[in-house]
């Protein structure tokens, strides 16, 4: 009894590890922000998604201009592999972003390793546009 315990406990413990590393390859797979030509086109993995937003500078952190009662502004779309993207036309400077999970969850993006401070006193990812 106690050996098929201590089994299933060791089987679900190299299930797990190998889900984290395929995840974590996942995760490094995906290159972002990318530079196309004047756009920059932001891409986060995220399989569980209902919503993803690219939120920043520039949208005013995706609430947009809530008097205009905007909704899901930088409103990211779902492709091949649940990689969410997003196309967004920025002119050079410097701008501070990260992804807004269903409308609630700040998340960072991991292909970006420049951070800085957002508004609120948390993190965000930095963008330097050429």
């Amino acid at each position: 009894m106690k050996v098929t315990v201590i089994l299933r406990v060791v089987v679900m413990a190299c299930v797990l590890l190998l889900a984290a590393g395929s995840c974590s390859y996942i995760d490094k797979s995906v290159e972002s922000p990318v530079l196309k030509e004047e756009k920059i086109e932001f891409r986060y993995p995220a399989s569980s998604a209902r919503t993803l937003q690219g939120a920043g500078d520039w949208n005013n952190w995706g609430a947009g201009d809530a008097g205009q009662g905007e909704v899901l502004v930088g409103l990211m779309e779902k492709g091949k592999r649940d990689v969410w993207s997003l196309v967004q036309e920025l002119p050079p400077g410097r701008y501070r972003y990260y992804f807004l999970l269903n409308e609630t969850q700040r998340i960072l993006d991991p292909a970006n390793p420049r951070v800085a401070d957002d508004p609120w006193g948390g993190k965000a990812n930095l963008l330097i546009v050429p």
